[in-house]
Formats: C-alpha cells, structure tokens, sequence
C-alpha cells in the first residue's frame, strides 16, 4: 500500500511545479519583398521548372561577407541521364533577365551565365570525390560585372577547360576562348558542343553565327570523375565584408535539346 501512495505523489508534485515563462512570438519575415531578404536567410533563390514548353533555370546566389577577396561561385543545372552516351548537345537558350554586381573594396568581378556544359574526360588518373584534372567543355551566354559591353548584351562563348581544384571553381583554358558574337538579354539563340574524340577535337558554334574549334593534347583514355551533360546556369558573386552582400541573377529558358543521334535512340 505504500508503494502505491509514492507513486501518486510523484505526479502531484511536479503538477505543483510553477511553469517557466515563455518568450512570445514576433514576426520575423512576412515575405513581402520582391527577392528573399538577403540578411535572414542564408540561401538564395532557385527555380528549376517546365514553363510554356521550355526548361527554365534560374537562381539567385549571393556571396560571402566573412571578407573582401575572392568569390562565391554557385551552380543550378539539370543534368542528362546517360551522359555516357552523349558527345554532342546543342540547345535553344533564352536569357530572360541577368544581374551582375560588385563590391567597391575587392577587385574581383562577379559574373552570371547560362550554358550548356559537358564533362568529357580525366586528363590524369581519376580521384573519388575530386574534378580535379577532369576536361570540360560549354557554350556559355555571359556577362561580367566588369563588363564595358551595352547594357543587356550577353557574350557568347566556347570552351574547354580543364579543372585544377577538386571542386572545378579553379581551371585552366586549353586552346582559345572561341567567340561565337553576342546576343541581348530576351533573345533566343541555339548553340553546340560536339566532342571529336578520335581527332581530339572540340567543336562549337552558334546557329546563323560563327564557330571554331578547339584542339587539346591531353591524354583522353580516363573517363571523367564526375560524368555529366547537362543544362546549368551559374553565379559568382564576389566577396562582402564592408559593404552590403552582393548578389548575382540569371533567369533563362531552355527548349529543342538535341543530343547526337545514338544517345538519343537510347530509351
């Protein structure tokens, strides 16, 4: 019987107990600004959805304010699936808007770009986890922070680069930058990758517009540590420590994605 009392008591008392005060609830964001508040949240912005039979990517990305060197790079892509397959990619891309901005105390540019992007080949001996000696190749519509260019007016870019970080946010050119012209924001213009591998080869052209090759000496027998072709766009925004953090946009469409012809009939 004594137990049993013991046992009741124990509930009663912790009832007994006075309840801790609570802070109350204050609004934090009500969402009301045009682009997520860049000092409460971390992340930025990112879409990547079928829109009116295009493929729209965009992102808005911002970069670091823990100094005022260097810069944030940030990628958002859809990637293919059998890039095993896939030597060539051509696609429709409309740039619908792009923001570049800088920060007045670091001299590096920030950038915006959509493009299509292709790992070809390890250059070396292929390492887990690492891009690091992976060979890649893009078409690219860009524009700098830098840039003297009018307003609105993209370049258009062929290249071939190979990555000299794990992370691929470091790498060297091989060959010239191919310069396929220029476009402005909100026009459509179609552009092309296609891999020559027996000829060691890159080509690149634009539709209606110029092309070029770009030839490389590297050893092409490994296959890339991260394989992939895909549809991407990407930001780099510089650094931030004394001024307000610095973003960088691009929102573009993608349509009539072609691959070549074998990769294509594979279901």
């Amino acid at each position: 019987m004594r137990r049993i009392l013991l046992a009741l008591a124990i509930p009663v008392m912790l009832a007994a107990a006075p309840a801790r005060a609570l802070e109350p609830f204050k609004i934090y964001d009500r969402f009301g600004d045009k682009t997520i508040d860049q000092d409460r949240w971390l992340d930025g912005e990112k879409v990547r959805v079928i829109k009116g039979g295009q493929m729209q990517l965009m992102q808005r990305s911002y970069g670091q304010t823990i100094s005022d060197f260097g810069v944030t790079p940030t990628n958002w892509h859809t990637n293919v699936s059998i890039p095993g397959w896939v030597t060539s990619l051509k696609a429709r891309i409309t740039v619908s808007a792009l923001e570049t901005t800088s920060c007045p105390t670091n001299t590096t540019p920030g950038d915006a770009r959509a493009r299509i992007l292709a790992s070809l080949f390890n250059a070396y001996i292929p390492l887990t986890g690492s891009q690091l000696n992976d060979v890649l190749a893009q078409v690219r519509l860009y524009r700098a922070s830098s840039s003297t260019d009018p307003a609105g007016l993209l370049q258009v870019q062929g290249i071939l680069y190979i990555c000299t970080s794990t992370d691929c946010n470091s790498a060297t050119t091989i060959g010239n930058v191919v310069d396929l012209g220029t476009v402005m924001v909100g026009t459509p213009t179609t552009v092309s990758l296609q891999w020559d591998r027996p000829g060691k080869t890159v080509y690149f052209s634009r539709e209606g517009g110029p092309t070029g090759t770009v030839a490389y000496a590297e050893s092409d027998v490994q296959a890339p540590s991260f394989l992939f072709k895909q549809l991407s766009t990407r930001v780099v925004a510089p650094n931030c420590m004394s001024a307000p953090r610095v973003s960088g946009m691009v929102d573009a469409l993608f349509d009539n994605v072609s691959v070549n012809q074998s990769a294509a009939a594979i279901p």
